[in-house]
């Protein structure tokens, strides 16, 4: 009898579970599908680059880069159709380093792996309970828990793998822009002096990245792929700005426009670097002041916050006290 009662209850937990077991097998063949569809490269550009790969790369990986391709098919329900979107994830997956063709496609492709993993593992613990394929504790805690509660748990794993990369994505970014502003002085010292004891600009390029390889490499790489561009036969223009877009923030596009204005003009390039790097430190300690200006009323929230409650706590309680003595 109670042989009967078992099976007939792993019956139960097993029609109860075949739903989602078949939505899990649904979404995991779906997943392969879009890998198999999104993985697809370009066998032309693979030669290209295995034929460059044995060339001196002073960190350059940036110079071979190919914009991404329009998804087509399934690819069009994990990529986004607006290439202004993709050519910016693309951006910041290459100041990361991660320069290859196919980089777009994958990191959406890891975001809906990471995405779909969670509900895959509660609905594998869910069958995995009723089926006891699960140590003992492990089967009675899943047996246990609400279904509302796994859902919850499901829904939230999803979340955070759907919208996790992302923000990590543009963690990383903000904090490289950051290191490439502190570099950025450094580098306008660096050129000044350079090209003032008679180094051309290509040749300064070269000279002021080797020179920061090992303080700043983020700014170092830039200076290399600028220098590999223009010897590759770039505008010299259009590669600077390239590189100011690269590298996302105001100061660097600036820096751009300062260079290409000095050449098209003819005017000296040291003076003009000098001047900007002048007009660069007055700005950066405007700044500074703004935000010592800016500490006295955020420390004043942050004390009244904390010290409120006990201000009112010493200035009440003794008339607290009174009242229920007297009372």
């Amino acid at each position: 009898m109670t042989e009967i009662l078992s099976l007939s209850a792993t019956a139960d937990v097993l029609s109860n579970g075949l739903p989602l077991m078949a939505a899990a097998v649904a979404a995991m063949l779906l997943l392969l599908g879009g890998l198999g569809l999104v993985s697809q490269r370009d066998r032309a550009a693979a030669r290209i680059r295995a034929l460059g790969a044995d060339a001196p790369n002073h960190g350059a990986a940036g110079l071979s880069r190919t914009p991404s391709a329009d998804p087509r098919g399934l690819a069009r329900a994990l990529i986004p159709e607006d290439r202004a979107q993709r050519d910016a994830v693309q951006r910041q997956l290459a100041a990361l380093g991660l320069t290859q063709p196919d980089a777009v496609q994958n990191f959406y492709l890891l975001r809906l792996c990471l995405a779909v993993a969670p509900i895959l593992l509660v609905g594998a613990a869910i069958v995995g309970a009723g089926a006891d394929l699960l140590p003992g504790s492990a089967s009675d805690a899943v047996r246990d828990m609400p279904g509302i509660f796994l859902a919850q748990i499901a829904a939230i794993g999803a979340a955070c793998g759907f919208w996790g990369p992302g923000a990590w994505l543009k963690g990383r970014h903000r904090a490289r822009i950051v290191r490439l502003r502190r570099a950025l002085p450094n580098v306008l010292d660096l050129m000044q002096v350079s090209v003032q004891a008679g180094l051309g600009f290509d040749a300064a390029l070269t000279r002021v990245g080797t020179e920061l390889t090992e303080a700043a490499p983020d700014m170092a790489r830039e200076l290399f792929v600028l220098q590999k561009e223009i010897s590759a036969g770039r505008d010299r223009e259009t590669a600077l700005f390239d590189m100011a877009d690269r590298m996302g923030f105001e100061e660097a596009m600036s820096f751009a426009l300062v260079i290409t204005q000095s050449m098209q003009y003819g005017t000296s390039l040291t003076q003009a670097l000098r001047a900007y790097a002048v007009e660069m430190r007055q700005a950066r300690e405007l700044e500074a002041q703004e935000k010592a200006n800016r500490l006295p009323v955020q420390i004043s929230a942050v004390m009244s916050f904390l010290m409120l409650p006990a201000l009112f706590l010493i200035t009440l309680t003794p008339i607290i006290i009174r009242y229920i003595g007297i009372e």
